[in-house]
């Protein structure tokens, strides 16, 4: 009998966990799309749909939420969105074709102007081999800071 209770205890939560775990999933999943899309007010605000708090966000979110408990994907729901506004919905370039470049530039500009900076500091230091760059040997060093410290010390009154 006491075996039978804490089993169906622990039945009881094992299926509220898992009732749980879908509305999380759930919205998670309407998080996902949202951070996929660009709100399209009539403003034109420009902002993710996430971050939008106007009025027709809260339409589509509205909208969206609907779409996918009549059993939608993500992906078929951003066909739809693409397809009735064009590319300029997303919220990033996709990553093929032309729009490649759009992912591609930052990390070239970033590795040729880390070579062009390293150009430029070598060149100011002077350590450019073709470059004019003034040697001393260090015993000639050496003997002018020790000949000019012994001045020094000479010249000082006790």
């Amino acid at each position: 009998m006491q075996t039978s209770k804490v089993l169906m205890g622990l039945f009881v939560l094992v299926w509220i966990s898992m009732g749980q775990v879908s509305v999380v999933s759930a919205g998670a999943v309407l998080q996902d799309l949202e951070n996929a899309l660009m709100c399209k007010c009539d403003d034109k605000c420009g902002k993710v749909l996430i971050n939008c708090t106007c009025a027709t966000s809260d339409k589509t979110r509205a909208k969206f939420s609907k779409m996918l408990d009549s059993g939608l994907t993500i992906e078929q729901i951003i066909k739809m969105q693409v397809d009735e506004y064009g590319e300029t919905v997303l919220s990033a370039p996709t990553k093929f074709g032309f729009n490649l470049t759009a992912w591609v530039t930052p990390f070239v500009a970033l590795i040729a102007g880390g070579f062009g900076v390293r150009k430029v500091l070598l060149a100011w230091v002077g350590k450019k081999d073709g470059g004019e760059s003034i040697e001393v040997s260090e015993p000639e060093i050496s003997e002018k800071y020790s000949k000019r410290l012994k001045d020094e010390l000479d010249g000082i009154e006790l």
